[in-house]
This record gives C-alpha cells, sequence and structure tokens, in this order.
C-alpha cells in the first residue's frame, strides 16, 4: 500500500485514506484512449447514450409502421422496450443484453425516468382545467363519479379476497393486488385527454362529455386512493403514524394552494400582457416544484402528487401556463416520459405469460374491466346518449397509458412483485392502450356528423329566410375587415341577417378545448382577449340599418382540430356562407407581412369539411377603425361568371348585395364560342340563374350584364385584367374547380393556391398589389369576391351537388 501523502493527493486510484480503488470516470477520454483490457462500455455516460440511441431509433422504427393502423406512439415505446428486453434481446444475444443494460446502468435510467415522470405529472396538472368541474353539468357528474366510485369498491376488494382464497398469496402480496386492480379501475384524465387527441375528437360534443366525466373521475379517484393510503398507515403502523403522516400532507397541500399560489399569481400580475415570463419566475417555480416532491415523499406523499398540486395551482392558459407548457412539454413529453413506457416494457418478459395467470388477474382484466364500462354506460343510456356515443365513451373511460405503467413502475421495486405480476401489469396496459382506439374509431366516426345533411347555400336560402353568416376571426382586424363585407349584405327590407361572429384562439397551456356562448353568460380566465371581438361585432348590430341577429362565440381548441368548431358552429346554427380570414397579411404599403401555413392549412380543412358555403377573406386595407356603412357612398360590385355551380353561388351573393341603391352590380360572362358550348344541364342552369339578371339590366339603371367570348385561359386572364382597370369596388368569382374547362385552359399550371381556384389565386396574388387590391376573400369550393382600390375580395363556395328543390328555384 503506498503511504506517500503526494501519491494520495496525485493518483486518483487511491483514497485519502490509503485504501486503493479503481475510480472510472463517467465520460470516457477516447475510443483509442481506453487502456488495455478496458472498454468503453464501463462509462456510464457512453451506456446511457447508446441506451437512448437504440430506444428512440428502434421505437421510431416501430411507429413507421403501426402508425398506418392508427396505433398511438405508447405502443411502439413499450414494444421497443419489450425488444431490448430478456423477453428478446436478453434471451437470444445475452452478451449485447449484459454489455448495454448492466445493472447498474438500469438504475440511471430508471432514475430518469423517475425524473421524467415528475416533470410530466406537474405537466398535468398545469394543463388541467379545474374550473371544467365547475362547468359540468349533471351528465358528467353522474358518469364520472358511477365510473370510479363502483369499481373501485366492488373489484378491488373481490379481488383482494380471491388472492387470498384462490391463490393463496401471503399478506405482504395485498398490496399490490390492490394497486393492480385499483389501476385496472382508474380513469386517468391525462390518459383520456391524450387519447381524444389521437382520435380527433376532443373538441366534438362526445369528447367534452368524455373529457368532463374523465377529470371529476380522476380527481374523485385521487381522494380515495389517499383516504386508502392512510388506512393502510393505520393498519401496519399506528393511528399516531398515520395521523402525523395524515397531518403533514394537509399542511403541505395548503402551503401549496396558499402561499405557493399566491406567490404564482403575483408573478401572472408582474408580467405585462404580450410580454413572455422572466427566466427567474420560471427557475422559482421550478425550484417549488422539486421541494414540494422531496417534502410530499418525506410526508408520506407519493413524489408525484406533489408536483401535480402544484400544477393545479397555475391558472391555465395564463402566459405562466403557456410558458412552462413551451419550456417544459418538448424535453419532458417527448424525450424524458417516453423512456418510462420503454423501461417498462424493458422489465417485462412475455414468456412469463406461459405459466398460468393467478385467478385475481384474470378476474380483474375481464370480469372488472367489463364492469368498469357497464357503469359507464348505464349512466350514459339513462341521460339520452345515443348507443354508440355512450358504447365509445364508456370504452374511452376505461382506457389506460402513460399513467398506469408509471405507477406500476414507480412501485414495483417498493412492493412484493414477482417478473409474471409486472409483466402481466404492462400487459394489460398494452392491450387496452391498442383495443381501444381501434374499437372506438370503428363506433364513433365524426366525418358521419353532417352525412345526409344538405349543405346549405346562399343560393338556396329565400329571400324571405334571409341569409345567416358564420364570421370567423384570429384576431381584430380579421373582425373589423369582415364587418366591411357583412354591411353589403343585408340589403332587402323583411329579410332579417343573422351573424355568427366566432373567435378562434389556440389552445396553449392546457388540455380542455372550450366552446364558449357569450349569449349565455359563459366566461373563462381570458375573457379579456376576445372583449374586443365581441366589441367589434355589438358594435355592428348596433350601427345596423334594420334588426339583425347577432351572436358571439369564443373557441379555444389545438389548431389542427379548430375546424371542427367552425364546422359544428355552422352546423348548429343552419348556416349558409362561413367568412374565413386570408392566410396572409399586408401592411399599409401594400408589403407582405404574414403568411401562416398553419392558417392556410386551417383554412382547406374547413373547406373540405363545411357542411355550407365558405369565403375567404383577404383584407389589404390596415385602417383599424370600425366600418361604417356610408348610405351617400357608391359601391361598384362584379361577378364574373364563367359557369357551373361555383359561380351560381357567387352570383347568388351578388344578387342580394344589389338591394342597397347604392351598389352598382355589373356581371360579366364569360362564355365559349356559340358554335363550340355543348350544351347539358349546367348550362341550361346558368341560363336559368341568369335569366333574372338579364331582365333587371333592361330595367334597373344600377344592374350592367355584358358577355364576352372567351376561347382559352389567355382570354379569360385579359378580362381579369380589365376588371382591375376598371376600379371595382368588389369582384365575385366562382372557385370553379374544373381545370379542363377551356376558359381557364393554362391557368392552373400556374396556380399557386389551387384551394381558391385559377381566377382567385390570380386576383389574391402578391404580385398583384401594384394593381391596387386592398381586400380579397374566398370561399370554399367555388366563389371568390375580390375588393380592389378601397374595396375587398371574397372566395366564396356553393355546394357540391343540387337538390331537385334547388334546380327548380333557378
Amino acid at each position: 500500500m503506498p503511504d506517500s501523502s503526494a501519491s494520495n493527493d496525485l493518483d486518483p486510484k487511491y483514497r485519502m485514506d490509503g485504501s486503493c480503488w479503481k475510480f472510472v470516470p463517467v465520460i470516457s477520454g477516447g475510443f483509442f484512449n481506453e487502456e488495455y483490457g478496458d472498454s468503453i462500455f464501463k462509462h456510464h455516460l457512453i451506456v446511457l447514450q447508446l441506451q437512448l440511441a437504440l430506444i428512440f431509433s428502434l421505437a421510431t422504427l416501430i411507429h413507421l409502421i403501426l402508425r398506418h393502423f392508427y396505433l398511438p406512439r405508447l405502443i411502439s415505446e413499450v414494444l421497443a422496450g419489450v425488444i431490448l428486453g430478456p423477453t428478446v434481446l436478453g434471451r437470444y444475444f445475452p452478451d449485447i443484453s449484459a454489455t448495454l443494460f448492466s445493472h447498474q446502468s438500469l438504475k440511471v435510467l430508471s432514475t430518469l425516468t423517475r425524473f421524467g415522470y415528475l416533470f410530466f405529472m406537474f405537466l398535468i396538472g398545469v394543463k388541467m382545467d379545474v374550473n371544467l368541474i365547475r362547468k359540468s353539468g349533471r351528465r358528467e357528474w353522474t358518469i364520472g363519479s358511477f365510473v370510479i366510485v363502483f369499481p373501485i369498491l366492488f373489484i378491488v376488494s373481490i379481488a383482494k379476497n380471491i388472492s387470498l382464497k384462490v391463490d393463496k398469496i401471503g399478506e405482504e402480496s395485498l398490496e399490490w393486488v390492490s394497486l393492480f386492480a385499483g389501476l385496472i379501475m382508474l380513469t386517468s384524465f391525462p390518459v383520456v385527454a391524450i387519447l381524444l387527441m389521437h382520435l380527433k375528437i376532443i373538441n366534438s360534443e362526445l369528447g367534452n362529455l368524455t373529457l368532463s366525466s374523465a377529470l371529476i373521475s380522476d380527481l374523485i379517484s385521487v381522494v380515495i386512493v389517499n383516504l386508502d393510503k392512510f388506512g393502510q398507515l393505520t393498519r401496519l403502523a399506528s393511528e399516531r403514524v398515520a395521523l402525523k403522516s395524515m397531518f403533514l400532507v394537509l399542511t403541505l397541500i395548503m402551503f401549496v394552494v396558499t402561499i405557493l399560489r399566491g406567490m404564482i399569481y403575483w408573478i401572472i400580475r408582474r408580467t405585462p400582457e404580450g410580454k413572455p415570463v422572466k427566466d427567474a419566475y420560471l427557475f422559482f417555480v421550478i425550484i417549488a416544484l422539486l421541494v414540494v416532491a422531496v417534502v410530499g415523499e418525506n410526508a408520506g406523499l407519493q413524489y408525484m402528487y406533489g408536483p401535480f398540486i402544484l400544477g393545479l395551482t397555475v391558472p391555465t392558459g395564463h402566459p405562466l401556463a403557456s410558458t412552462l407548457i413551451e419550456k417544459l412539454d418538448t424535453i419532458v413529453s417527448g424525450w424524458m416520459l417516453p423512456l418510462m413506457s420503454t423501461y417498462c416494457g424493458y422489465r417485462s418478459d412475455l414468456w412469463e405469460l406461459k405459466k398460468k395467470p393467478p385467478a385475481w388477474i384474470m378476474f380483474t382484466i375481464t370480469f372488472g374491466v367489463l364492469f368498469k364500462t357497464t357503469c359507464g354506460f348505464i349512466p350514459a343510456i339513462c341521460l339520452k346518449v345515443p348507443l354508440k356515443d355512450a358504447t365509445a365513451m364508456a370504452l374511452m373511460l376505461t382506457c389506460k397509458g402513460i399513467i398506469e405503467l408509471g405507477c406500476f413502475a414507480t412501485n414495483a421495486d417498493k412492493q412484493a412483485t414477482g417478473p409474471q405480476d409486472f409483466t402481466w401489469a404492462v400487459f394489460s396496459v398494452f392491450i387496452f392502450a391498442a383495443l381501444v382506439p381501434t374499437i372506438t374509431r370503428l363506433l364513433y366516426d365524426p366525418s358521419k356528423t353532417y352525412r345526409g345533411y344538405q349543405k346549405r347555400t346562399v343560393l338556396n336560402s329565400s329571400l324571405n329566410e334571409g341569409v345567416r353568416m358564420l364570421a370567423c376571426a384570429h384576431r381584430k382586424d380579421d373582425a373589423l375587415s369582415t364587418i366591411k363585407l357583412l354591411q353589403l349584405s343585408n340589403p332587402f327590407i323583411g329579410t332579417p341577417l343573422s351573424v355568427f361572429g366566432l373567435y378562434l384562439e389556440q389552445l396553449v397551456g392546457g388540455s380542455s378545448p372550450l366552446l364558449l356562448n357569450h349569449q349565455l353568460g359563459q366566461k373563462s380566465c381570458s375573457d379579456g382577449r376576445w372583449q374586443q371581438i365581441i366589441d367589434v361585432f355589438n358594435h355592428f348590430k348596433n350601427h345596423c340599418s334594420k334588426p339583425t341577429q347577432v351572436q358571439v362565440y369564443t373557441a379555444i381548441s389545438p389548431q389542427t382540430l379548430m375546424h371542427e368548431d367552425v364546422c359544428w358552429v355552422a352546423f348548429q346554427n343552419s348556416v349558409s356562407l362561413i367568412i374565413l380570414p386570408f392566410h396572409r397579411k399586408w401592411n399599409r404599403k401594400g408589403k407582405m407581412i404574414a403568411d401562416s401555413k398553419e392558417l392556410r392549412a386551417f383554412n382547406i380543412r374547413v373547406m373540405n369539411k363545411a357542411p355550407c358555403s365558405v369565403g375567404i377573406l383577404v383584407d389589404r386595407d390596415r385602417s383599424l377603425r370600425l366600418p361604417i356603412t356610408d348610405k351617400s357612398s357608391t359601391y361598384r360590385v362584379c361577378v364574373m361568371y364563367l359557369g357551373g355551380k361555383d359561380d351560381r353561388e357567387a352570383l347568388a351573393i351578388g344578387r342580394r348585395m344589389k338591394g342597397w341603391p347604392s351598389v352598382y352590380l355589373t356581371v360579366v360572362r364569360c362564355k365559349e364560342d356559340e358554335d363550340a358550348a355543348q350544351k347539358g344541364w349546367e348550362s341550361m342552369l346558368d341560363d336559368e340563374c341568369l335569366r333574372e339578371i338579364k331582365h333587371q339590366s333592361r330595367e334597373c339603371n344600377n344592374v350592367l350584364y355584358k358577355e364576352e367570348i372567351v376561347r382559352h385561359g389567355a382570354d379569360t386572364s385579359s378580362i381579369v385584367g380589365s376588371l382591375l382597370d376598371e376600379n371595382y369596388d368588389l369582384i365575385i368569382v366562382g372557385r370553379h374547380s374544373d381545370s379542363n374547362s377551356p376558359l381557364i385552359e393554362g391557368l392552373s399550371a400556374w396556380t399557386e393556391l389551387p384551394e381558391l381556384g385559377a381566377i382567385g389565386d390570380m386576383l389574391a396574388s402578391s404580385e398583384i398589389r401594384d394593381l391596387g387590391i386592398r381586400e380579397i376573400m374566398s370561399r370554399d369550393w367555388k366563389v371568390v369576391l375580390v375588393r380592389i382600390l378601397r374595396e375587398m375580395t371574397v372566395v366564396a363556395d356553393a355546394m357540391a351537388s343540387l337538390t331537385p328543390t334547388a334546380r327548380s328555384e333557378c
């Protein structure tokens, strides 16, 4: 043994007390710098990096295959763990498995997964809107209570009795039996929310009912589980220990909901509107999160419940919640959390399933799940939920996912758990996570909502009935632009105009989408953000020349599902025309300042699914004044008519506007050479719809009808240029989706925005700003209105097919 103090200080192989030990650094010195006989796999960082690379590469490869079967990514992550674990790699390649997944390296991986699970539970609390409970009605409370209380009380008790009397297990294993049965009977709000997002029905009527019921059920289960834990402390330790633990836990909860909650609201008040939260405040929240987790674990509360309660105190949707999710969600949900499901798959050994399973496990995953599904199905049927919807909802409330896997992994080391029991636990979650989305997709298809429903259009809306329009806005200037068009759409005496304003806000900092009707007094924590939109539409209502019905809604939902809210509001209110803002924005100098691909994708999704006509408003007039129609002003409106159902819808919009004495309507019909034109049913409908305009052009001085002979697309383009020179305030054209038509021959090849059609694309082009266009509104299947100079442009859509009644009206 060396006795030189100098050597003790210099040589890392010796301790300060002179004892000999081998120092292995976490970081490798390089592949070629290793000593003879050593390996780079002795360094923990190298092993962890290889483990992560294998896990994510294998999980991604599996998901690329399984996503075609619409299976969630959790399935791929568990399968990756199964392949890397004793089921495959450890059985057939034991040497490689021992090198890559040594006992010491698994401790590092396990610590990382649980650290990520802690942050995940905190983010769940941040995203969870507790106000949803206050807004829930009798249906949600009844279903949410039934689906958790009875299964927990009955199934867990019966499973414990079966384990004692049939399987003859010891008292020390009863805690695992209770945990397994309780988690299988659990309804987890995050799991249900993830499932609804995966199925893309989270903002549907069924999705809202399921989500509210899951939230109520989850919070009830938290109370039941913790009360049961204190009961176990009373039996296993003493009443004094149980009361002491309960007192400490209640003290911690009171500290979180009073002191920490007050500091969180202080942070929000200190953050100016529209400004990011300071990093110092974020550091404080993270430190509080870790302290609460440590104190809660030592007080008798599981380490993830403290952060979960702290997350609930963060107001949903406020700057702090959105910033926390923006900073943490990617690394937690995208990196740390998938390790939990893979780690559970790794610890499973599917060869254990060949053994005869315990009776209590088979009882729980068969009769128990059937009983839980029934507890969700029966109250739903009694509360008038349709049969298929009730079945789908009951199945979704039994779905399992990452929450159950995390609880199994957290408690497996604390309790007497054998490989077979843990494998059955992971296998049960795997089966439910795979089957529930598949069966639900077969039972509930949101695309069937509008099947059998005849699309409403302005063409089919009678004059006595008036027209019902849905105006969508993402910002205040979108609402201002829409009002300019609406003011020209209510010309006739005795024809009411119904306007439904819809403020669209992306869901950030929460998991619960909202659809609020402000006429019913519905509010949330972000009223100020939509108050300006409400004021714009109320201003329009107060200054309208005739009684006009105006209702304002707010839809807060994910960007990819926002179109569902638009279509649902239109469907519920029998809307004939949806007006959407264009995805491009210009400043007062005509320079493009925004081009949102997300907004364009949203508009296309609305076009493809809407139960009525759709319009996309492109506004180049950047004045932010509230518009008021001046009856003394002259408005020149032009309808460019190429023929077809698209243009018939455009003409119907123009005919309603000509009711204003100050509106001068010009209809320019582009037609092929009389000899080349082929007569058919569409041509007959076009002639019938234009007959009234031809007649009025001879008797009214504010209606003009012109015909232009067109041989190919170049002639049509020339006519569009001449219309721009005429200085019209509003040009209306159809989308004209028939790309084989000679009228637009050659134009489709140069179309930048095919959803607008060839003519609409020309009028909405960014290169046309030099010609003076200031606003454009574009419409789904077919109709485009364009405003020039002081004007505006609109593209509106007609229905795909006309009913016999509509044909007779034409």
